[in-house]
């Protein structure tokens, strides 16, 4: 969110047009089409109404940039910020209640395979890699 707001705001310092940073963000992300029975949905034609509305030359502003590579280190700073504090609450709930809310929702957990990927580069031995890119 912080990204986006960046990207708007330096926009509109570089123009300032505010009209133009709004019909830019919104060509950006929003866009209607005329259906064409005979062809896929990314290939249909701009609705002529639209590109009226929208302003046909006006560029797209992209708010967002490549995001960064999922490493333990972001993953912790996310946990830190925003999970532990809901995960704190609900262990206080069950030190006052009983009601264990966390290991219910840990049965139905499912790991995706960047979770072990993460999980297999934090337990394997440097050795280990190495030995494997020599042989």
């Amino acid at each position: 969110k912080n990204e986006r707001a960046y990207y708007a705001v330096r926009d509109l310092l570089t123009y300032y047009d505010a009209e133009r940073t709004a019909f830019s963000i919104i060509n950006r992300y929003v866009r209607f089409v005329d259906k064409e029975a005979d062809k896929k949905r990314s290939d249909w034609k701009l609705s002529v109404r639209w590109a009226w509305f929208i302003g046909e030359s006006r560029e797209p502003l992209k708010l967002t940039t490549k995001p960064e590579p999922y490493t333990l280190d972001r993953t912790l700073r996310w946990i830190q910020r925003q999970v532990d504090p809901t995960l704190k609450m609900l262990e206080t709930i069950t030190e006052k209640t009983g009601i264990d809310y966390l290991k219910e929702i840990r049965k139905s957990t499912k790991l995706t395979e960047k979770h072990y990927k993460i999980i297999e580069q934090q337990t394997t031995a440097t050795e280990d890699v190495i030995l494997e890119k020599e042989n």
